[in-house]
């Protein structure tokens, strides 16, 4: 099998297991009025120390500062957080959790442990290590040619 072909399977098993566990996290979420990716931009503001900025959030999830204005303001409509000038730089956006968007934490948490439990059914902490290194060369490869192209 040439390299175009096996890059074109992995491609599209990786695809659908992105999908699969998307469909898995937006059936989970649903109650709580947020997408998956909703939920992790939420996940990294609890884990930092107060406040975030915008661009510290967009460099976490690897968007465009559009891609996040979108998310931030959806979250931010819902209630869940607020976005107000940091004291610094008026330029800059400070991301703080309101009470409701701290509120739903521990589900969010529980949620996420049950959707990693359920991809990794099945397999051995060896089989588990090396897909995390393969999957982490993958990232790096693919990042690697994105920086390239951004240049």
């Amino acid at each position: 099998m040439s390299s175009t072909c096996q890059s074109d399977h992995l491609g599209r098993l990786l695809g659908q297991c992105q999908h699969r566990m998307r469909m898995v996290m937006d059936r989970s979420l649903r109650q709580y009025g947020v997408t998956p990716v909703q939920c992790r931009a939420l996940m990294y503001l609890h884990r930092q120390p107060e406040p975030v900025t915008q661009r510290q959030l967009e460099q976490y999830m690897a968007v465009k500062p559009s891609t996040i204005n979108g998310i931030v303001g959806r979250l931010e409509e819902k209630g869940l957080l607020t976005r107000d000038a940091c004291q610094q730089d008026a330029r800059c956006r400070a991301l703080r959790l309101t009470e409701e968007g701290r509120r739903f934490r521990s589900d969010f948490i529980r949620i996420a442990q049950d959707t990693n439990r359920q991809m990794e059914q099945g397999f051995s902490p060896e089989e588990l290590a090396a897909l995390h290194r393969y999957l982490e060369r993958v990232a790096q490869n693919l990042a690697a040619q994105t920086e390239e192209t951004e240049l």
